[in-house]
């Protein structure tokens, strides 16, 4: 299980496949696990690439800080330019889901030649879409971290929206309790208000974007709007957006992922 010292933390990456670099990069509260079972990481894109995957400060098994600075976009971007650094990758192809997305963006942005190409699965809101009910959801699950500790906020959490709506006795209530619970508990609260409290993603930048880019966007998807990814489709010069019919789709079609990712990222 490796491991390495990354901007004063220690991350924890795999590396499967073979090819040319392919970074995959989580959300918030997410990991290398979570991808793995919500179908971010197609097993098969490893018979065309060599996959990265790493856990982000404070989320799976990396450690984390508890300065809220080192959880901003471009702290999390410089993290992933360390990983490439350490693994002796110039440059890459980025897919990115949710904050994993702002992060693959801000790479983009700050080091272009670093970024061959960009996919971005829900791509995080922006503008007039920068998410409040994201920043409720997320922010009052740190508030009540903070006051409460990680085992009582879940439990409170469950009560409230999004999840309000799940039986306890369903699979999936359990499912999202055990997530919620395996949170590093030092490091939620920070890595949180780093995004949700911090300098929001500036539309007026992506029109700078220069790596070609493939946008996929769900019509139910409350955290990440559709007119979201469409006014990123109108800013990134060279992007391409795919809306599938509904959040699950692709997370059940493991195979049609791939085949898209693949189709786009060994194209012209």
């Amino acid at each position: 299980m490796p491991f390495a010292e990354i901007n004063g933390f220690r991350m924890h990456y795999e590396v499967a496949g073979n090819g040319p670099p392919l970074v995959i990069t989580h959300g918030l509260l997410s990991s290398i696990e979570m991808m793995a079972l919500l179908g971010e990481t197609p097993p098969s894109l490893a018979d065309d690439f060599t996959v990265i995957t790493y856990d982000a400060r404070g989320h799976g098994l990396s450690g984390g800080t508890a300065n809220v600075e080192d959880y901003r976009w471009d702290g999390l971007a410089e993290d992933m330019r360390g990983l490439l650094r350490h693994l002796g990758i110039e440059s890459a192809y980025v897919q990115g889901s949710s904050m994993g997305g702002g992060t693959a963006m801000v790479a983009a942005l700050r080091h272009p030649e670093m970024v061959k190409k960009l996919v971005l699965l829900t791509p995080p809101p922006i503008g007039q879409q920068q998410s409040a009910y994201g920043a409720s959801v997320f922010g009052g699950l740190a508030l009540i971290v903070e006051s409460l500790g990680l085992e009582e906020a879940v439990s409170i959490a469950l009560r409230l929206k999004p999840w309000s709506a799940l039986s306890e006795a369903s699979a999936l209530f359990e499912w999202v309790r055990q997530w919620l619970l395996k949170q590093n508990a030092d490091a939620l609260v920070p890595a949180i208000r780093g995004i949700v409290n911090g300098p929001a993603l500036s539309d007026e930048d992506f029109s700078q974007i220069k790596a070609p880019t493939l946008l996929i966007a769900h019509p139910d998807d409350e955290l990440h709007p559709v007119p979201s990814a469409e006014r990123l489709h109108s800013l990134i010069p060279n992007s391409r957006l795919v809306v599938p019919p509904d959040a699950m789709y692709y997370s059940l079609r493991r195979d049609e992922l791939a085949a898209l990712m693949k189709d786009f990222l060994n194209g012209e």
